[in-house]
Parts: structure tokens; sequence; C-alpha cells
């Protein structure tokens, strides 16, 4: 991973696309979730960015780039790559072992959507994820 300049609460990267890649984009948003304060997001962001990161270097084409960034208690990010393909959900059977990334990551995030870049082929695929109110917190 390359870092990119950011600010204090988004952070950029443009991904090689080497073995290994998805593994560190991952140790990489758990230490960053941590840094933030964003302890109970951890687990779901960080297999969010895992379908994302796979589905680009598999599907997509270089240049992949990775963004996360922070509000208070959401946590947004996206994955852009040069790909002229475009991500759809699919159904995968029980035996399937391919299909379910875009499910995960409709699962674990509140939103997420497709955008074509700018300019040339390509795309950015992006999600938000709010934390959950502690019980008790929700104002009632």
């Amino acid at each position: 991973m390359i870092g990119i300049p950011s600010c204090p609460r988004e952070i950029r990267w443009e991904l090689r696309a080497e073995p290994g890649v998805t593994a560190e984009c991952r140790a990489v948003v758990r230490e960053r979730l941590a840094e933030w304060d964003l302890h109970d997001l951890i687990d779901d962001v960080a297999i969010v960015v895992t379908e994302l990161v796979a589905n680009a270097l598999v599907h997509g084409a270089a240049p992949v780039r990775l963004a996360l960034g922070t509000a208070p208690d959401t946590v947004t990010g996206s994955v852009a790559d040069g790909g002229a393909g475009w991500p759809r959900l699919r159904q995968a059977g029980a035996e399937s072992e391919h299909g379910r990334g875009l499910r995960i990551v409709a699962a674990l995030t509140d939103a997420w959507g497709v955008v074509p870049l700018p300019a040339g082929p390509g795309k950015t695929i992006w999600f938000t994820r709010t934390r959950v109110p502690a019980e008790g917190h929700r104002g009632e």
C-alpha cells in the first residue's frame, strides 16, 4: 500500500496488486478505527473493506484506491478502480465459492453504492456505517 497525504480523520491509499494486500488493508483499517475510538465498528468495516478490495483486485483494473474517513459515530469508505466492469449483486448457491461479496457489504453497512469515475473507465464503490447507540442511550 502506498499512503497518500490525508487529514487526521481521513486516510487514503493506492494499492499494489500483490498477494497479501487485502490482509494489509484489513490490519491498517483495524488500527485506524481503534485510533478513532470506533472499536465496535472494527470487525464489520474490516470485512467490508476486505470484500471491496478483493473485488477491485480480481474484477477491476489499476489503479485501485482505498479511502476511509470518519465523522462522529460514522465511518465512510470507498474503493475505486479503473476497470470498466460494473459490480452487481449475485445469487450464490450454498456450494458456490464466489458471489457473496456485495451481499456481505449490504448486510454490514447502512448504505452503499457505485458511481462512475469522473474521467475514463472505472468506478467507486462507497459505503457508510454508523455506530449503533448503546442500550439506554437512544433518547427514550
